[in-house]
């Protein structure tokens, strides 16, 4: 039985001529899984939103969806959707709104908070609870209506590789336990790819296969979207565990990859500390140094203050305590790029030009910033702040919304920007970018700076908040944090 039926879907946006999606054909059986991926921008957010009629955008459509059953939206904005204080409220929401007694409320809340661990925080303010939280939180008010059909929204993206794992697992849990249809949408398959049944490509239609084919597909076509695929099934085709793959390096006397590591420090901070709310620090005696000329990388669970340090180096909030030093200009992108945007047109924003078109959207000048895909806008942010001419480019999260594509893009073009002199310090849970890209990584907890060290260093010191390919390669070659490590050592 099918849960949703497309045909011939086309949906443009007002005021544009070109369709974000054109000759859309596609059909979901009940109680299935399946995953959608594309570049950005192709209209993966849009078609999602066309599912549920409440949130459908405006615009002209053509074609037919038909939707059987009740449909539940989480999306990859964690704060996007609460409209409550305190966790009991918020998860009571919806059946209040449904006109159920208050007993029957209590009971389904109970057991709900029970079911997505959030039982002890039922009486907490939801400003206090972190991201991952909040994220879960989100998933449990939506499900505690019992909606047929789930459609996520890139969930995990702001989320820390810990509390995006425990989310994956709990959409799974639901899978298995209920047989919900599940859409979603993710720039990183890694847990998902085994458990789902299918996957979508969006890409000039649609194109819908099983996993091993769509891997196949993806390679055929020599797509970068292939980086979405979990390490060890891209590093040898065909095998399909991490073992395997190991097995198989093991064999190869992989060289070691060791990059030396020497600038000066741009930036120095010495044993800051900041407090939203008296008595508690966000960021508690903080001491780190930026390096110049470099991409220096800061990871950190959610919450644990990484958007408030970069914010204290931009100089947008004054610590009570402690001293920056720096020598350069400093200019910053923020985590929520759409409080950039003051004007209804994005030629409006920035001078389009030579900026504009290295990344890619000059197409995008005369469309309403808040009309943009998540990767399009954090795009069109980052042009604002290169435009600056700063010294110093803060950013945070500058990978949220990007394809693989956009991320190589992303990444070739810091390079060249510290090749120029600039110096780049981005906060980010994309692990992998910054295995990648990253010079210098350091590791916030608890509002401090444990520990920085060169890229290779940090990724092969640790066990679970490192890269995939690190895990794969610990023990077997030193310094192999990423693809690229793994070709100069003869590994692929």
């Amino acid at each position: 039985m099918e849960n949703i039926s497309i045909k011939e879907l086309t949906f443009c946006y007002p005021k544009t001529e070109y369709p974000v999606l054109d000759g859309i054909n596609l059909s979901i059986n009940q109680g299935e899984m399946m995953l959608l991926i594309g570049n950005s921008a192709a209209g993966k957010s849009t078609l999602l939103k066309l599912l549920k009629k409440e949130i459908a955008p405006a615009g002209n459509l053509g074609g037919s969806i038909s939707v059987t059953g009740t449909v539940g939206y989480v999306s990859q904005n964690v704060y996007e959707s609460i409209v409550s204080d305190r966790v009991r409220s918020e998860l009571s929401f919806s059946l209040t709104n449904m006109g159920m007694d208050g007993e029957s409320i209590e009971l389904l809340v109970a057991e709900t908070a029970s079911y997505f661990n959030l039982e002890d925080k039922l009486d907490m303010d939801i400003s206090t609870l972190s991201g991952g939280q909040v994220q879960m939180l989100n998933l449990a008010s939506v499900m505690i209506t019992k909606p047929d059909i789930l459609l996520l929204d890139e969930p995990t993206s702001q989320l820390d590789p810990v509390s995006a794992s425990r989310f994956i697992q709990m959409v799974e849990r639901l899978h298995r336990d209920f047989g919900t249809t599940v859409v979603i949408v993710e720039h990183n398959l890694e847990g998902l790819i085994n458990n789902c049944d299918s996957i979508a490509l969006l890409d000039n239609g649609i194109t819908k296969l099983g996993v091993n084919d769509m891997v196949s597909h993806l390679r055929n076509l020599d797509s970068p979207l292939l980086d979405l695929v979990p390490a060890y099934m891209r590093i040898f085709p065909g095998v399909d565990t991490v073992s395997r793959c190991r097995d198989i390096l093991k064999e190869k006397n992989l060289t070691p990859v060791i990059e030396k590591f020497d600038a000066p420090a741009i930036m120095k901070v010495r044993n800051i500390a900041y407090a939203y709310n008296r008595g508690v620090n966000v960021l508690d005696n903080l001491s780190m140094n930026v390096y110049k000329g470099k991409i220096n990388c800061v990871l950190g669970p959610n919450s644990s203050g990484k958007s408030t340090l970069l914010f204290a180096l931009a100089g947008a909030k004054k610590p009570y305590h402690g001293k920056i030093k720096s020598t350069g200009k400093v200019s910053m992108l923020c985590q929520n790029v759409l409080d950039l945007f003051t004007t209804d047109r994005c030629g409006d924003e920035v001078i389009f030009g030579e900026i504009t078109d290295m990344l890619h959207i000059d197409y995008i000048e005369d469309r309403h910033p808040y009309d943009l895909s998540g990767g399009e806008a954090q795009r069109l942010a980052l042009a604002k702040v290169l435009s600056t001419g700063a010294d110093i480019l803060l950013l945070d999260e500058p990978t949220k919304g990007f394809d693989p594509g956009l991320k190589r893009e992303l990444g070739e073009l810091l390079r060249y920007l510290c090749s120029k002199g600039k110096t780049v310090l981005l906060a980010s849970h994309d692990i992998e970018f910054v295995g990648e890209y990253g010079d210098a990584v350091s590791l916030l907890s608890r509002g401090r700076i444990v520990s920085t060290l060169p890229r290779q260093d940090f990724f092969s010191s640790l066990n679970y908040y490192t890269t995939s390919v690190a895990r794969i390669t610990k023990g077997v070659a030193d310094g192999i944090v990423c693809m690229d490590d793994l070709r100069k050592a003869g590994g692929i």
